[in-house]
């Protein structure tokens, strides 16, 4: 449930969606399949948004910040990670927590700007995909040059939705899929986004992360792995590890401990 008026805007022309009014601020990246639906490109996505942000409300103000339209073909990581800088240095420090591959963007963030990262939060996201993961991205890549989203949207939901709510899900993406995204916000922008997610590794860097950081992962993702999640937290000087007996799902179907692990970290 949503406690406050949610907001809608921009900061460093980045689209955002917020909730709360906690002293301390929340801000989340989302992963790849961001240039679908931006968050504030239609009000009942926005309303899903807000109703995700307020699981992490009540201490903090929470945003969860897309990445803006127009990305420039070959853009790395690393340089839509200077976008969030520049967000940051609109807002001020903050929590960040990037999901899938948003996290590939925070360690980034961690790594070159921890003036700006409190605590940084990988969320289900390693510091590289796994050779499973990097097929399922290539995939998708080649399905999106088609204009072919209803394959991604529905292999997406498979991938995030398991146990009661799968079928729902599933379901829903179906029909998303079908009817309600013929064409993204930009082709381009998913292209290029994949594209950053395939050309990123974190592995050499990770020990210049120097902010507090948990990682989340789950034993059976797909992406990456359970040796890509626990190489990564080991990679990190003193960083927190929870790991889950699931997927890339443990962000819906495992939400009660999934928030637990971030609840904890961010308040112990």
């Amino acid at each position: 449930m949503i406690g406050t008026p949610l907001r809608r805007g921009r900061w460093a022309d980045h689209p955002y969606v917020a909730v709360g009014d906690g002293p301390r601020t929340l801000l989340i990246v989302p992963g790849l399949n961001d240039p679908l639906r931006r968050v504030t490109d239609a009000w009942w996505f926005s309303l899903l948004v807000a109703a995700y942000c307020s699981r992490y409300a009540g201490r903090h103000t929470v945003a969860m910040v897309s990445r803006p339209p127009g990305l420039p073909e070959g853009v790395t990581a690393r340089e839509l990670a200077e976008g969030y800088a520049r967000v940051l240095e609109e807002v001020g420090p903050a929590d960040v927590m990037g999901l899938s591959m948003g996290g590939f963007l925070v360690q980034h963030l961690a790594a070159d700007h921890p003036e700006r990262v409190e605590h940084a939060i990988l969320g289900l996201a390693a510091a590289r995909l796994s050779s499973h993961g990097r097929e399922v991205v290539e995939r998708w890549r080649a399905f999106a040059t088609r204009d072919d989203w209803r394959p991604i949207c529905e292999e997406a939901a498979r991938v995030v939705a398991g146990g009661l709510r799968g079928p729902i899900v599933r379901g829903a993406a179906t029909l998303y899929g079908r009817f309600g995204s013929q064409s993204p916000v930009d082709r381009a922008d998913f292209i290029a986004s994949a594209d950053a997610c395939l050309d990123h590794d974190a592995t050499p860097w990770l020990d210049d992360v120097a902010v507090p950081t948990l990682v989340i992962g789950g034993t059976e993702d797909p992406f990456f792995g359970r040796e890509g999640y626990r190489r990564t937290a080991a990679s990190i000087h003193d960083a927190r590890y929870v790991e889950f007996d699931a997927g890339h799902e443990a962000v819906i179907d495992r939400r009660r401990e999934f928030d637990g692990a971030i609840r904890g970290f961010l308040y112990d």
